[in-house]
């Protein structure tokens, strides 16, 4: 009781003095009173313009304050353009009030800068100065600016010189048109009633936007647009009684019309499009641009060629790792050691080095000589124990793993992290504005991996990745892979995989207008598709499309598999061979030794 006595008191100081301006503040506090009630605001935000004084501007903030006490907390803005609200730890909701001279006041740019992102929101704008119904212009420049800026749910409110009050506000759609809204309380019933149904009405507005060839999102098939991501923005655009027309753009490196998402993002910071029909991921929101509500979260990654077999001629070799090798050769040497040394210390006759480095050679592959079948000392048994325990197991595994080895095609180890990149020096492609965002994103990125990098024009990498060019990597989104997969999927070995190596997961969404009319019904009908799970049939049915149009192809499977022969042996052979003619030249060289002496 006390607190409503206080308003009333106060407002008739007010009324006392507002010959002079150009707003009621009774008419204001009759206006918003209600709401005040109803709890809908939570945060009033003043905007005070610093070219003209009002000692009255004081009393009617705290009145206002003071009436929406129970609900909403108050902010005062002067000048300060670092400000967001979307930024602060306010709620959602709220009222602005905008004290301004005219269009031309910096408070203007204050109040677009530090309600970024809350556009949507309702905000009444007051001229300070009473309005002549003759000349309107100071209303419609205000009115302009609403529509530029889209505060499309704001209105301008002034009293005429004739003392009435007057609120205007402006619509988009079908065209730029000035309403007057001073039946305001039937303006809010529809305005209402038309967010709770999640649907605006564009009055068949014709959208622009790009439609270029962007595999899996967006391509022409068959004389219509066809794609998973198109599919639900042209749903969208019709359920809000719109339509899409396509922006022409310059064709690419190639000649094509294979979509360059920088120039497309760069139509919507201008402003030449209200949201873009490419749904894309690799690109951050800023004071000109936003995403809607994701489609899918992604992760941006390569996709590898397969190294498909390895050469039969080194099959032999395959049964054990380097390493393995590496030790059985110091196995050997070390042997042929201790058989010198035990036959100078403990034999009774040196049979010389050919006859150590032979038992040696038998020793390692459990072959009996037959110097090894006469009774030996027990130090000697032991340590021929050893050696043929060792030995036997070894060649038991490297028997039966040549032999398994023989039977199927053998697969080189695959690349799967970036040191195998480095390592194989394999060239990674990339579109030259994704690099620019992999660099921003990735400063870090070790200098061998970046000197691998080759930025192309997007047409470029399209055309080396739908066609699955095994010289290079190529930078991939998860989605995107799924698409590209399919061509492949029925081959015994595929000729690509994605790696392990990403660089972060992002959100697959259409890019939009900061601030834009329809960012809610968007968000609403995305939100709904993506629960529906439309998007995952959508992706499924557009690779058929895609494949009518000639655009990808299932790769044939050309390559027959056959059991093992003796080609396999090969290596084995040229052994055989190659020793055999050491062996022929030593004897001759011997015998002639002989003929000698």
């Amino acid at each position: 009781m006390q607190s409503s006595l206080l308003l009333r008191v106060g407002l008739l100081a007010l009324v006392a003095v507002q010959a002079t301006n150009g707003w009621n503040p009774r008419y204001v506090q009759n206006l918003l009173t209600p709401f005040s009630r109803m709890g809908i605001f939570q945060e009033i935000v003043w905007f005070v313009s610093q070219k003209e004084s009002v000692d009255e501007l004081d009393q009617f903030v705290r009145l206002m304050g003071e009436a929406f006490a129970g609900s909403a907390t108050q902010t005062v803005v002067n000048n300060d353009t670092e400000m967001r609200m979307n930024r602060s730890p306010a709620k959602r909701n709220h009222i602005s009030f905008v004290f301004t001279t005219g269009v031309d006041d910096p408070i203007m740019e204050v109040f677009r800068k530090v309600l970024l992102g809350r556009h949507f929101y309702f905000a009444l704008i007051m001229p300070l100065q009473k309005v002549d119904m003759k000349d309107m212009k100071p209303v419609h420049d205000l009115l302009r600016f609403a529509y530029d800026e889209q505060f499309f749910n704001s209105m301008v409110y002034f009293e005429t010189e004739d003392g009435f009050n007057q609120l205007f506000g402006v619509s988009k759609f079908p065209s730029m048109k000035f309403s007057n809204r001073t039946d305001f309380m039937r303006y809010f019933a529809l305005a209402s009633k038309q967010v709770l149904s999640a649907r605006s009405d564009v009055e068949g507005f014709c959208f622009a936007t790009p439609l270029r060839q962007d595999l899996p999102h967006l391509f022409e098939s068959r004389g219509h647009y066809e794609g998973s991501t198109y599919r639900i923005i042209d749903t969208f655009v019709h359920f809000i009684n719109g339509s899409l027309r396509e922006l022409r753009q310059p064709p690419d490196a190639l000649g094509g019309l294979v979509i360059n998402m920088k120039q497309a993002l760069q139509l919507v910071r201008d402003r030449q499009v209200e949201f873009c029909a490419h749904a894309y991921a690799l690109f951050r929101a800023d004071d000109q641009l936003e995403k809607t509500y994701p489609m899918l979260v992604v992760q941006w990654c390569l996709m590898v060629p397969l190294y498909n077999s390895v050469s039969t001629y080194l099959y032999p070799l395959q049964p054990f790792d380097w390493t393995v090798w590496f030790f059985v050769l110091g196995s050997f040497f070390a042997l042929t050691c201790l058989e010198l040394l035990w036959l100078k210390m403990f034999g009774p006759t040196m049979p010389g080095i050919h006859a150590a480095v032979l038992s040696s050679f038998c020793y390692i592959f459990n072959v009996p000589t037959e110097g090894q079948l006469q009774r030996p000392s027990l130090l000697r048994f032991l340590l021929l124990f050893t050696v043929f325990f060792h030995g036997f197991f070894l060649s038991a595994n490297y028997t039966s793993t040549l032999g398994s080895i023989l039977t199927v095609n053998l697969f080189h180890a695959q690349i799967n992290n970036m040191d195998d990149i480095v390592r194989a020096q394999l060239p990674v492609m990339i579109i030259d504005y994704e690099m620019e965002f992999l660099l921003e994103i990735n400063q870090e990125l070790p200098e061998e991996f970046h000197k691998l990098l080759r930025p192309v024009d997007s047409g470029i990498f399209v055309q080396h990745q739908t066609r699955f060019n095994s010289s290079f990597a190529y930078f991939i989104t998860e989605d995107n892979w799924q698409f590209l997969d399919e061509q492949q999927k029925h081959l015994k070995q595929r000729r690509f995989k994605l790696s392990n190596i990403c660089f972060g997961s992002y959100h697959l969404a259409f890019p939009l207008q900061m601030d834009s009319s329809l960012w809610r019904d968007i968000e609403y009908f995305t939100f709904r598709i993506h629960s529906s799970g439309l998007l995952n049939f959508y992706a499924r049915s557009s690779f058929q499309a895609a494949l009518h149009a000639g655009l990808v192809e299932r790769i044939p499977d050309n390559q027959e598999y056959t059991a093992a022969g003796m080609q396999h042996l090969a290596i084995a052979f040229i052994y055989l061979l190659v020793m055999s003619a050491i062996a022929a030249v030593v004897f001759t060289m011997e015998l002639l030794n002989c003929l000698v002496v």
